[in-house]
């Protein structure tokens, strides 16, 4: 998933909640900035908790030293993350926050390294040594992969920490952790920088933006949508479907930079996450319907990349 998809999602979470809460439109803005930034330190911890492993793999005394820790307590890649001073400061800034303290949760550290062994998983790696910097690199992404991701008392724990966007939250950072190992190849500096979703201007005016936009235009989006669907009443039609169309309408017209197109399936992606088979069918037709109606209005105006 892309910072973008999960920004329209997380968007059209809080638009949901504001029109179920009637919450002031001002705190609701607040909570969902607030909710960004809780993703960005669970990117931060989870990519601590890479260091955190080392760090335990590396003790004499806690484990045998098979060649598969000895893959992570000597790995290139996680020795250049250890002397990154962006993840150190990051980390520093943020771990006496309620939420995941690394220092304190050696029982999830220790089920990652030392259960792990019984594994058939476990065994492939033991076998196959890594003679390159992409060879270990290779390793750490599919020991993260297979073994960090999928461990359900990490899943547990951190959802009890982030309980409000717990699952969707965890997998885009764990998105955000792989494409920052992917990232890392041997000449990379070793105070390269890291996602920043929060800090990252364009990524916050992007999602605010919309959220406005898409409240303070939403009677006419809702004229225009009930314009195109033949009189279909608006109060018909499902709340989180009626969102999703006024969101994308929002894009349409305050958006020049995004493709109508772009804006179209990224709709239709997020509808297959939130609606039903008829809704997706609905909502496809509909948006169709407007872009070509506002099209032939001149109401698009689109620059840089052309309309589709």
């Amino acid at each position: 998933m892309s910072v973008r998809r999960h920004f329209r999602i997380r968007s059209l979470q809080f638009l949901y909640a504001q029109y179920i809460s009637k919450m002031d439109l001002n705190k609701v803005e607040e909570n969902m900035l607030k909710s960004i930034k809780s993703l960005h330190h669970l990117y931060i911890f989870l990519l601590y908790l890479i260091l955190k492993i080392r760090e335990n793999a590396l003790k004499k005394k806690l484990y045998n030293k098979t060649d598969f820790i000895q893959k992570l307590a000597y790995n290139s890649l996680i020795k250049m993350l250890s002397e990154n001073k962006y993840l150190i400061e990051e980390y520093r800034s943020t771990k006496n926050s309620e939420k995941v303290l690394w220092n304190q949760q050696y029982e999830y550290i220790f089920f990652l390294l030392k259960k792990k062994q019984k594994s058939n998983f476990f065994k492939k790696f033991s076998v196959k040594s890594c003679s390159s910097f992409e060879e270990e690199k290779n390793f750490l992404i599919k020991y993260y992969k297979n073994f960090v991701i999928p461990d359900k008392k990490l899943i547990e724990y951190i959802e009890d920490l982030y309980f409000f966007h717990g699952k969707e939250d965890l997998y885009m950072a764990h998105t955000m952790v792989c494409k920052t190992l992917q990232f890392i190849n041997y000449s990379t500096p070793k105070n390269f920088k890291l996602y920043n979703i929060y800090n990252n201007e364009e990524n916050k005016k992007f999602i605010i933006k919309l959220y406005r936009n898409t409240i303070f235009h939403k009677e006419e989006f809702n004229n225009l949508i009930n314009d195109i669907s033949c009189n279909w009443d608006i109060k018909r039609i499902a709340i989180i479907d009626l969102i999703i169309l006024q969101m994308a309408i929002c894009e349409f017209l305050y958006f020049p930079n995004i493709p109508p197109k772009a804006t179209m399936n990224e709709y239709i992606e997020i509808t297959k996450i939130f609606c039903m088979e008829k809704s997706k069918i609905f909502i496809n037709g509909i948006l169709d319907q407007i872009f070509k109606f506002l099209y032939k209005k001149n109401r698009i105006f689109k620059i840089g990349k052309g309309l589709m």
